[in-house]
């Protein structure tokens, strides 16, 4: 009996280190964890710090794209016309890709 005791006395002894090592190294990675995201958070408010200044430039650059975009646009419609256009004139001269 005496042998009994001192083997379960044994276990928990083993049972509660082996716990403890494992919280601690828990404890540990969440600390390493913590410490990334904290670096990240001033990494995040430092950008937001310099390009702060960019906000009325990017919104200027906005709207002169719109308009570049507004011209492509009409480019494109005029070469789809275009292209029609050559396609029946190709056609009626017996020329070109059939596609």
């Amino acid at each position: 009996m005496q042998l009994l005791a001192w083997l379960t006395v044994i276990y928990l002894v083993v049972l509660v280190v082996a716990l403890a090592v494992s919280l601690i190294a828990i404890f540990i990675y969440l600390w390493k964890i913590g410490s990334a995201l904290a670096a990240v958070e001033r990494a995040l408010v430092q950008t937001k710090a310099n390009t702060q200044p960019l906000a009325g430039h990017v919104e200027a650059i906005n709207g002169g794209l719109v308009g570049v975009r507004d011209g492509l646009m009409l480019v494109d419609e005029h070469l789809a016309s275009t292209d029609a256009s050559l396609d029946f004139v190709a056609e009626r001269l017996g020329i070109g890709e059939k596609v």
